[in-house]
């Protein structure tokens, strides 16, 4: 499809040039047999005219020419994703932290930890699954209640949360009931972009006007994904917090999601099973849970 394509753009932008150059030339010759010559020769100014009436006429068949050819329609071109998360404006240099700080439910307890969270830190948090990890990043935000102890977030902090971006993208109401609210419309509402700019960044993560318009609950798990990609790069964030978030992503998405880890400035708290991503986004500070208690918080 490709070369039948290429070829059909090459002859159309040949004669299109060639077209162009007869009508300059067509033109140009008619200015010069209009001046009156010098030595008064009817006759060479009517062989211009000739001359250029010639060129005009070649210029029309030419036209013909690129009328008659079987138009081909280029290829649809795969899609690439350039994702690149805007860093906002830094706060201090504390971004978060936790003073003998726990939280219990039921026979789980995490803590008591004392952990600070500084800026440009970029911390894998590590362990087993039901150490604690989920419960620790919502301790240190601030968005699960402690049973004892203190938490702090360091004024001017920009989170962008992929948890928190799927649930602004769920589709469901302040109750938490299911709507019938489009994509395109809770996308709008959650970056305050207008409809042509929602589109186009939407579409950029090959989300098209068939997913836009689709009420968002009924999205898949990888083109919500998607779509949370776009918000977080919308909105833009200075402190990151990605929990396992390579889950239902394709390998482009992916790939792209670790360059703009890699090259993104602020801080990054990550969990992830992936050692791809973990080797990829240079960590600087890991943090290894096990039960419930850090058991090792060092630096690389």
């Amino acid at each position: 499809a490709w070369t039948d394509f290429e070829e059909y753009d090459s002859k159309r932008s040949d004669l299109a040039g060639r077209s162009q150059r007869e009508r300059e030339w067509a033109s140009q010759g008619v200015s010069k047999a209009k001046k009156k010559p010098n030595d008064g020769d009817k006759i060479q100014r009517n062989l211009k005219m000739n001359s250029s009436e010639q060129l005009a006429g070649k210029a029309a068949r030419t036209d013909k020419q690129m009328e008659r050819l079987v138009k081909v329609e280029k290829p649809r071109e795969a899609w690439q994703l350039q994702l690149e998360i805007p860093l906002s404006e830094r706060g201090g240099d504390v971004v978060a932290r936790l003073s003998n700080a726990t939280i219990t439910r039921d026979s789980f307890q995490l803590g008591p930890i004392d952990l600070q969270v500084s800026f440009g830190d970029r911390i894998a948090i590590v362990g087993h699954n039901g150490s604690g990890k989920s419960t620790l990043i919502g301790a240190l935000l601030g968005r699960t209640p402690l049973t004892d102890g203190s938490q702090w977030m360091g004024p001017g902090v920009v989170i962008g949360e992929l948890e928190q971006a799927r649930n602004q993208l769920a589709g469901r109401n302040d109750l938490g009931e299911l709507t019938n609210a489009t994509l395109l419309e809770v996308f709008m509402a959650a970056t305050g972009l207008l409809v042509p700019d929602a589109r186009t960044l939407l579409a950029k993560f090959n989300l098209a006007a068939d997913h836009v318009n689709r009420p968002a609950a009924s999205l898949s798990p990888g083109e919500r994904t998607r779509a949370v990609l776009a918000l977080l790069m919308a909105n833009g964030a200075n402190c990151l917090v990605l929990d396992e978030p390579t889950n239902h992503l394709d390998m482009p998405a992916i790939e792209q999601l670790e360059q703009a880890l890699d090259t993104f400035g602020g801080t990054v708290l990550l969990v992830t099973h992936d050692r791809s991503l973990l080797e990829s986004v240079r960590i600087t500070r890991t943090i290894s849970l096990d039960a419930g208690r850090i058991v090792s918080d060092h630096t690389s």
